[in-house]
């Protein structure tokens, strides 16, 4: 019998790829103060700040988030509020690159019941370990995107 894996979101896992799209908007920044105004260049930069303070303040509340897996269950432990989702309800399992340019893809798990559930294993500590984990449980419900 297998036992309970938890993988948490830490300080140092909580920013995934943001900085992927701070540096492009930084590379946009520049290449519009170069070409068309400063102005237009400050407007970008004051956007870039507003998206690091969101990213960071959003970012800031998941820590401490769990997930553990078991033979029969995923439980996620969001803040104050727990959730399971049984292997046995589980409907379909999509994966989706969306917001996730160098890692793996994120899931998207769908029960019988209707209920939905996101989850990017990059976003958690060990989190090759857990994608690969997700896969062995999850493989027979993937549907890619």
């Amino acid at each position: 019998m297998k036992s309970l894996s938890r993988y948490e979101v830490t300080d140092q896992t909580r920013f995934t790829d943001s900085w992927i799209w701070l540096t492009l908007l930084l590379i946009a920044g520049i290449i519009v103060w170069r070409t068309v105004s400063s102005l237009a260049a400050l407007i970008i930069a004051l956007a870039g700040i507003i998206i690091i303070g969101l990213i960071y303040r959003s970012s800031k509340q998941h820590i401490g988030n769990t997930v553990e897996i078991t033979e029969q269950a995923m439980i996620f432990k969001d803040g104050d509020q727990q959730s399971c989702i049984a292997f046995n309800e589980i409907k379909k399992v999509k994966t989706n690159r969306f917001l996730s340019l160098l890692g793996g893809p994120a899931f998207v798990i769908e029960t019988s019941t209707g209920k939905k559930r996101w989850l990017q294993p990059d976003d958690y500590n060990n989190g090759e370990n857990l994608r690969q984990e997700l896969n062995q449980y999850l493989n027979v419900f993937i549907q890619t995107e």
